[in-house]
């Protein structure tokens, strides 16, 4: 296949930090390349500089064999590169179709019934079902994710980069877009594809590109069994058991990382709660001590539940007594002084203030929410406060005074952990804590997650990805319909009996065996 995208010799220096050194990528037509690196590897600058949202600081691009240039990601889409972000960029207070219509580089459509019925179309081949006229923000996570997939789509690339497109989405829905990716592929489009999901990266991939701190490694071809052990020993520049080793010794010995509860804690409890959508939980406990896992699929009670525990949504009814035995607070600002910490799927909307350093988030909470640190606050010393809290967990940025926006997805997602640590809560509310991050970054995540429930704290959390709950969680609730259905442990917390539990009706469930 001829290639119809060429990046050669990129390279990208933010100050002291070089991103990307001399990095060569090309995408022949008809295929599908992914690309994979550590969190902080590079992969992020590189698309950037690709989608048109950065210049390089020397290398050439070339598209269809020739020069491109283009200043900005509108013009990245007139040459016909679309690009589906990590992070959304869509707009909640507008409609679905509104924000399908708003892809940069579109050209105003004649007819709206003609453009009407094409996003009809993009919409239900990845199985959305959604009125055109619905407001974005009403919409789960996952369905905003596959508009935003949809919105690309619509504007018939040439080139289509897909950075992280399943990180919130269930084994379906996965399924779907490989098949529409595969669609794609045979009609001529070159895609790249980003993914920490490794396995079905190199399911979909034909090649593979690795980076590592900024510089294109190299992967020799392998039986697929023995390849995810390849790609993971060149993206770290270790094998994948002295990454479980050092992941033990970095959970065994603390290092300071998480401290132990200030108070002693109960267990949180709710009885006859009655949410203000469809969740309804007759009586529910859950003790310090474990990693707790929530299960569900989209709709099915967990975000309302979490909404619900961080005051976000308020009960129609019902009582929930915090692990310290204060009532539920009416609010996020009373429940983050309450002891409550939540780290949002969404984290560019809710979980992070992109605009301010890495240090200005670090202490966002312990310093402003919870005025720990006196009515004078002494710079110098906060910043050393983040500069000690992120080497601890090993985010890849540079200097703390850098902008929280600048950062890989996985270098955020930390930061939104080193938020909450430093605000020593009692009851963390994460969902989907991992979603972005690299393989060694998950599993040190992982770790202080365990860490976090062994010093006295009530942990829950949710994944997307059915296996990482049954691999993480000390037990798993699964809701169905609005409600806790189940409950799975030991020998029974397996991948396939969480993803039977979410897929069956609670009627179903209650309906005696034969």
């Amino acid at each position: 296949m001829p290639v119809i995208y060429s990046a050669r010799g990129i390279s990208k220096r933010f100050g002291v930090v070089q991103a990307l050194c001399d990095v060569d990528l090309d995408v022949p037509a008809g295929s599908v390349v992914g690309l994979v690196g550590a969190n902080g590897a590079g992969k992020s600058t590189l698309l950037k500089i690709i989608a048109g949202a950065l210049p390089p600081d020397s290398g050439e691009l070339t598209l269809s064999g020739k020069p491109l240039t283009v200043k900005s990601i509108t013009d990245a889409a007139r040459a016909g590169i679309a690009i589906v972000s990590q992070e959304l960029s869509l707009f909640p207070a507008l409609s679905v179709e509104e924000n399908l219509a708003l892809a940069p580089g579109e050209k105003a459509w004649t007819f709206r019934s003609s453009f009407a019925r094409r996003a009809g179309e993009v919409l239900a081949e990845l199985g959305v079902d959604v009125a055109l006229n619905a407001p974005l923000r009403s919409l789960p996570l996952a369905d905003r994710q596959l508009i935003e997939i949809s919105r690309a789509l619509l504007q018939k690339p040439r080139v289509l980069i897909l950075d992280e497109p399943t990180s919130s989405l269930h084994a379906a829905e996965v399924d779907r877009l490989h098949d529409v990716m595969r669609g794609l592929r045979n009609s001529g489009i070159g895609i790249i594809y980003v993914s920490h999901f490794l396995e079905e990266l190199l399911d979909i991939s034909d090649s593979l590109v690795i980076l590592r701190n900024g510089e294109r490694v190299a992967e020799h071809a392998a039986p697929v069994a023995d390849r995810l052990d390849n790609v993971i020993a060149a993206m770290l520049g270790e094998n994948p058991q002295s990454v479980a080793e050092r992941s033990r010794n970095f959970g065994d010995k603390n290092n300071g990382v998480v401290p132990k509860s200030p108070i002693e804690v109960g267990p949180l409890r709710i009885v006859d709660l009655k949410g203000p959508k469809q969740l309804t939980i007759d009586k529910l406990e859950i003790h310090p001590g474990a990693v707790v896992g929530v299960a569900g699929l989209v709709g099915a009670g967990v975000e309302e539940l979490f909404e619900v525990l961080f005051g976000l949504a308020k009960p129609m009814s019902g009582r929930i007594t915090l692990p310290t035995g204060a009532p539920l607070p009416a609010n996020p600002a009373r429940a983050v002084k309450a002891g409550i910490a939540y780290s949002p799927a969404d984290r560019k909307q809710h979980g992070l203030m992109l605009r301010q350093s890495i240090a200005e988030n670090v202490v966002s909470v312990r310093a402003l929410t919870l005025g720990r640190d006196g009515f004078f606050l002494r710079k110098r010393r906060l910043t050393e406060v983040a500069a000690d809290r992120c080497r601890q967990l090993g985010v890849v940025g540079g200097s703390v005074l850098r902008p929280v926006g600048n950062l890989s997805g996985g270098n955020q997602q930390k930061v939104v952990f080193a938020k909450w640590m430093e605000a020593s809560p009692s009851l963390l509310v994460l969902d989907d804590p991992t979603r972005g991050i690299d393989v060694s970054a998950k599993r040190e995540m992982h770790r202080i997650m365990r860490q976090l429930a062994q010093s006295g704290r009530v942990v829950l959390f949710s994944s997307s990805d059915p296996g990482e709950i049954a691999s993480v969680a000390d037990r798993a609730i699964v809701f169905v319909d609005g409600a806790p259905a189940c409950e799975l442990s030991g020998d029974g917390l397996t991948e396939r009996g969480l993803v039977a539990a979410m897929n069956t009706s609670a009627a179903a469930m209650l309906r005696p065996a034969a």
